[in-house]
């Protein structure tokens, strides 16, 4: 395992217990492909995995609170063909505040799209192409699988 996975496993478990979340798994991406691999590695995991392509989809999917309580983690990629991630982010926050941990997965890599997610409320933020295991690995910790 990685430094800075280890390094980071105490803060994610301490920002895990802060929430009251869902054991299912949102991934939001209009990669099809990407988010197939996704939800095949979580799901042979035994994760309990929903996929949606686009922005509104995934705005009228957690619209639906008997939806959104089943959501823990929120995997959430910035560049959606009818919006910006970080509009489904500032959804998610304002809508369940403290429910619903959401990870960004963008290929916008730079420092400064990385902070901005951060600031956001973004609990965490993965730059593309990335490691699916070290995804698997960050989706236990905040689901609490481990």
């Amino acid at each position: 395992m990685s430094p800075f996975l280890m390094n980071s496993m105490p803060y994610l478990k301490k920002f895990r217990s802060n929430f009251l979340m869902g054991n299912k798994i949102l991934a939001v991406d209009d990669d099809q492909d990407l988010l197939h691999l996704i939800a095949t590695t979580l799901k042979s995991q035994n994760f309990e995995v929903e996929t949606i392509a686009n922005g509104r989809e995934a705005i009228a999917y957690l619209s639906d609170q008997a939806n959104a309580e089943k959501i823990g983690l929120l995997i959430l990629d910035r560049m959606l063909p009818d919006m910006d991630g970080l509009d489904i982010l500032k959804f998610v926050l304002e809508k369940y505040p403290n429910k619903i941990a959401v990870l960004i997965l963008s290929a916008l890599s730079s420092e400064k799209d990385t902070l901005e997610g951060l600031k956001r409320g973004a609990v965490d933020y993965m730059t593309k192409p990335f490691s699916i295991n070290v995804l698997l690995q960050k989706a236990k910790q905040l689901i609490n699988k481990t």
